[in-house]
């Protein structure tokens, strides 16, 4: 196996909140955006908290800067077989500290399922929000679970 290396953080410089995911899959690795795996419930779901369409690339990325919402993942690079979280091993993990630092308008993190928190708490001794992970393997979780979870965090 060898290391893979994440996304840049998506930063506006004036977002309000930071949402945190773990690694990017292989999928959204391919396609070169975050959440790219159509199976994954996370532009669905902000989609619908804010009532804006999400089918191109552009539309993601307006979607975030009109609403003031900072992307990025924990894991800078890592070791990983397949997509799945519990397949993380040798985290390296992004500079959370300085992108906080240079974007102090930021004053919530909301990590994307427990990967995420479990490493932000690890690596950093900071606080987020733990909500569900928006992957397809959270089959507990539906769409409009994950909706109603987000929009308490979000709005």
């Amino acid at each position: 196996m060898s290391r893979i290396i994440g996304f840049d953080a998506i930063v506006h410089g004036n977002d309000k909140i930071l949402i945190l995911g773990s690694m990017p899959s292989i999928k959204s690795l391919e396609e070169n955006m975050y959440y790219a795996n159509p199976s994954n419930r996370f532009w669905p779901m902000l989609s619908k908290i804010y009532n804006m369409p999400v089918t191109t690339r552009e539309e993601k990325l307006k979607l975030l800067k009109e609403n003031q919402i900072a992307l990025w993942d924990i894991c800078h690079s890592c070791i990983r077989k397949g997509s799945m979280d519990s397949a993380i091993k040798e985290t390296i993990p992004n500079d959370i500290e300085l992108l906080l630092e240079e974007n102090p308008s930021i004053q919530k993190i909301i990590c994307n399922g427990k990967t995420s928190y479990t490493l932000l708490k690890k690596y950093f001794q900071r606080e987020g929000i733990c909500c569900s992970s928006t992957s397809s393997a959270n089959a507990r979780k539906t769409l409009e679970d994950l909706i109603i979870e987000y929009r308490g965090v979000l709005l």
